[in-house]
């Protein structure tokens, strides 16, 4: 007869450590006792990844403008913020004092994102407001990257995380309850997925020089999944989108990316 070899439940959770977060979390339906094991291990690597600020998400917005009549995009900076040891549902916010057109903890300056199809983009000042015209909710293109602001380098390359569809309210009726506030899911291109991020924004009334009343909004937070978060670190995609953004311009990165043409994200 075969001999079965048990093994102590702290062992396992050591040769656990050393797994890949995805198939780490495989693993999570044994039992109790691994569950919260492998949770422990999941939080332990999500801070030393995201605590130091240096690694942040760049959301980015692609949207039809009532008020241009044109396809506009937007885009904003997230820092951690915290992550619930329970759920593995992690927190991360806009910084309200960071200076619109920076990015990261040292406040660098953005000249513009290159995006995937060749282009530079500068329509919009990073963390900048949306302004909405018309009642009722607005279909966003939202794409999520992570970037890390430590580097010499006067680009950062980004990962990308997940894409999806964003309803965002803009109807002015709803806010005196609320105060503006706001929070959506982002839908997956396959509706058979649950979504795996939450959005939470709030809208102000504001009035334009010729009196007339407008909403504008921003993003707060995102809610993501830690173990997303950690797999893409872990596993850096390649963004096919022909809007994806293939890595940020800093101060003096668009005359340097002009000598380098080979950067891509990974």
């Amino acid at each position: 007869m075969p001999t079965i070899l048990t093994l102590p439940h702290k062992l396992v959770l050591e040769v656990f450590s050393h797994l890949p977060t995805r198939d780490l979390c495989r693993y999570m339906v044994l039992s109790r006792y691994f569950d919260q094991g492998i949770k422990e291990i999941i939080v332990k690597r999500f801070h030393k990844a995201f605590s130091n600020q240096n690694k942040r998400l760049l959301v980015f917005v692609s949207r039809h403008d009532l008020l241009r009549l044109e396809q506009t995009r937007h885009a904003f900076d997230f820092a951690f913020e915290n992550i619930n040891n329970k759920t593995l549902t992690s927190i991360f916010s806009v910084d309200s004092t960071q200076p619109k057109g920076t990015i990261g903890p040292n406040k660098s300056k953005v000249e513009g994102l290159k995006l995937c199809y060749g282009g530079i983009w500068h329509q919009r000042l990073i963390n900048d407001s949306i302004q909405y015209f018309g009642l009722g909710t607005e279909e966003q293109e939202a794409r999520i990257y992570i970037y890390d602001t430590k580097t010499n380098r006067p680009y950062s390359k980004a990962c990308f995380v997940t894409s999806g569809r964003l309803i965002a309210p803009v109807s002015q009726d709803i806010y005196e309850s609320v105060k503006g506030w706001w929070s959506a899911p982002l839908l997956p291109k396959n509706k058979k997925q649950a979504p795996k991020v939450k959005f939470t924004g709030r809208n102000k009334i504001k009035e334009n020089s010729h009196g007339i009343s407008n909403v504008t909004g921003k993003f707060k937070t995102i809610s993501i999944k830690a173990s997303l978060l950690l797999i893409t670190l872990e596993e850096p995609k390649f963004d096919k989108s022909d809007i994806g953004v293939k890595y940020i311009l800093k101060e003096g990165g668009e005359e340097y990316f002009n000598h380098k043409k080979n950067c891509i994200i990974q």
